[in-house]
């Protein structure tokens, strides 16, 4: 859950350009225990003692930015982090590495956090920010459906996998089809009744990998009455607008153009390069384990390789971490079984200069002569366009 956070707010504010009404000077005072026992072994022991306050922002980097840190002192401790914004934003209190994250938004002048980092679930509380308390109950329930998603993916995969009966599949694609209708129906009741406006549209944000296209269209004129004026609103419109006009936009990046290379380390250390697969299709798979959409779009991933592997066919996953054993386990978890490689770089990754895209997931599919015929594919239309160049 702690990973999770980040991940979500990343996405919206890829989906977003998160500019927001003058607030000006806040405060967050940090109470914490248990620095040493974080519930992830891996993590214990690892924050180097300091403390981050960072601003998401929407930039060519998508870098957050950091307005403030101080260090800590022993396992338990406070701490104040001061900043300043012209407007309602997001903010983040990162330990270390980005090793956990405690997302903040500034609609108050003084917030209080009080974290117990021995635990693995809500490890925080919030006082005196709503929209803080707010966003840390969405960003647990949207976890826990997101998770419920994932594993009916998981075992509908399996089953086709093991020529199940058409009985057991159906019920597991209800039991799909169920879980992202409650995810729907939780973020359209939350997006209707929420008072602030910047969590309606992160919300909103979120919905966009799931709400059908009329529904999307309602639901932001309704926030344009309830919220006018709100900057989010204007940048949520325009990608709403976009994802309508795949004429105008599919492929403004790489179509038609030939694939440019990229070399980097595999997950034993061996260099794997693009121009490696010419001679193939190959869909070239940009992703990261801490990225929420990225992981929930795995399974159909999985599903279009398993089906099409045997026709020249090949997927090159291009990672965005930051660490090594991270991406190995989601490698594993999603099964994902074709070739990896990433330089580690998080978002100065090579693959962002090469490839110039703003957000994951983020795919081309190029043809055995290096050419690009396809961007930004997902779910259906990836099937579609696999079959229409592969049967």
């Amino acid at each position: 859950m702690k990973k999770l956070i980040g991940t979500l707010l990343i996405f919206a504010c890829l989906v977003l350009s998160c500019n927001h009404a003058d607030t000006g000077q806040f405060q967050i005072k940090l109470t914490y225990k248990n620095l040493d026992k974080m519930a992830n072994p891996q993590n214990a022991g690892k924050s180097d003692g300091w403390v981050f306050l960072e601003e998401i922002v929407y930039a060519k980097t998508q870098a957050p930015v950091i307005v403030d840190s101080q260090k800590t002192s022993g396992t338990s401790g406070s701490l104040v982090f001061k900043a300043k914004s012209k407007s309602e934003g997001i903010f983040e209190l990162v330990f270390g590495e980005n090793i956990l994250a405690i997302p903040v938004i500034n609609d108050a002048p003084d917030i209080q956090i009080d974290a117990d980092l021995s635990k693995t679930d809500n490890f925080y509380t919030v006082s005196g920010s709503p929209a803080s308390q707010q966003l840390q109950e969405v960003l647990t329930a949207v976890g826990k459906k997101n998770y419920e998603i994932t594993s009916a993916f998981n075992e509908l995969d399996s089953l086709k996998k093991m020529d199940a009966p058409d009985s057991l599949l159906v019920a597991a694609n209800n039991t799909k089809n169920s879980a992202i209708a409650q995810l729907n129906a939780y973020l359209k009741q939350f997006i209707q009744t929420t008072p602030n406006g910047t969590l309606a549209v992160l919300a909103l944000g979120w919905a966009s990998r799931s709400f059908p296209p009329a529904e999307m269209d309602s639901a932001l004129k309704n926030l344009k009455g309830r919220f006018p004026g709100n900057t989010f609103l204007a940048d949520m419109e325009k990608a709403s607008n976009a994802q309508q006009q795949p004429d105008q936009t599919a492929g403004s990046l790489w179509v038609g153009k030939t694939v440019p290379e990229l070399t980097m380390p595999d997950v034993n250390g061996k260099e794997v390069s693009i121009s490696s697969f010419r001679g193939k299709y190959v869909l070239v798979d940009f992703w990261a384990s801490w990225c929420g959409p990225c992981r929930a779009e795995n399974p159909n991933v999985v599903k279009a390789y398993n089906e099409f592997k045997g026709k020249n066919f090949t997927i090159l996953g291009v990672s965005l971490d930051k660490e090594k054993d991270p991406w190995k386990k989601a490698i594993a978890q999603d099964h994902l079984s074709w070739t990896q490689m990433s330089d580690l770089k998080y978002w100065n990754s090579q693959a962002v200069e090469t490839f110039g895209f703003q957000g994951i997931p983020f795919n081309v599919l190029v043809d055995p002569s290096g050419k690009v015929i396809g961007e930004s594919l997902r779910g259906e239309e990836l099937d579609a366009k696999l079959k229409q160049v592969l049967n």
